[in-house]
């Protein structure tokens, strides 16, 4: 029989293996909950002051703010990641100052023109105000509130890798002819044990890391694809999708799809996309692994 796992382990387990999902989740939550107190405070301080509003108007003001930033956080957190890995820490701070400006060009820009439309949607008028000091007033906003995506983006990404662990391997000036070892060092929560490389059921690339999936956790090494590709034992590990590597003795089964493409289905119950480009690859290193 098995034994059922904590209530908190297995939501801990859960956010260690989808922290994308649970990323999206927080920042719609975040999403509706802000318009909804922000929205709420402009329909009550209007009534304080005896203001005519109707109660679709702040809504509307908030509400096509707070979409135009969460739809740039995906974006910051990409550029951030790559300007870390080329750039020190007084250059990262100089080209995220200079970001400022056009985050908060595209920010106001689509607020305004999504105001704009949900007013002649009811039939009445938006009227931004005077363009350069309506901008200031905005901008002086926008650059807390890049800071601010900054900082949530940061401190999310260490919270998943302090509970992902993270896996280390051979000194970077070895790669080139050292193959991985049999077992990986992996570091999390100030504790280090050991991974066997065998038991990685496939591998995800996730910007500058590959995540490493093994039973129900994750763990990222700083690595590309394409270089973990050749170090990987061959035979065992066959790349399937420009983002995927795959166990093959970890398989179960295959369903083509019409595209062509198939999904793949691993024992641990994850599914992964074999795309046409890595079709005859799969197929030779099964029949390796298979004799």
């Amino acid at each position: 029989m098995t034994k059922q796992l904590p209530s908190a382990t297995r939501l801990k387990n859960h956010f260690i293996t989808y922290p994308n999902r649970w990323a999206i989740g927080l920042l719609l939550v975040w999403m509706l909950l802000n318009t909804l107190v922000l929205a709420t405070t402009d329909l009550m301080e209007a009534k304080r002051v005896g203001r005519d509003l109707a109660m679709w108007e702040p809504f509307c003001w908030e509400l096509s703010s707070i979409v135009l930033i969460v739809l740039a956080v995906w974006p910051i957190a990409r550029i951030d990641e790559k300007l870390k890995a080329k750039l020190p820490l007084l250059g990262l701070c100089a080209a995220h100052a200079a970001l400022v400006i056009p985050f908060s060009v595209i920010h106001v820009a689509g607020m305004v023109w999504l105001r704009k439309l949900c007013y002649w949607l009811v039939g009445w008028e938006y009227k931004f105000g005077n363009v350069v000091y309506e901008f200031l007033y905005e901008l002086r906003k926008d650059v807390m509130t890049y800071i601010t995506i900054l900082i949530v983006i940061n401190c999310f990404q260490f919270i998943v890798r302090r509970l992902q662990g993270e896996a280390s391997y051979v000194q970077e000036s070895e790669l080139s002819t050292k193959p991985i070892p049999d077992r990986l060092l992996v570091k999390k929560l100030g504790k280090e044990f050991l991974i066997a490389v065998a038991d990685i059921d496939w591998v995800e690339a996730s910007g500058n890391y590959a995540n490493l999936h093994v039973k129900n956790s994750v763990y990222p090494m700083r690595i590309t694809m394409t270089k973990l590709e050749r170090l990987l034992p061959e035979g065992v590990f066959s790349r399937v999708h420009r983002s995927a590597i795959v166990n093959i003795n970890r398989v179960t089964h295959l369903q083509p799809l019409d595209s062509g493409d198939y999904t793949i289905y691993l024992a641990s119950g994850a599914e992964v996309s074999l795309s046409r480009r890595y079709r005859d690859n799969f197929r030779a290193t099964s029949a390796t692994a298979a004799g």
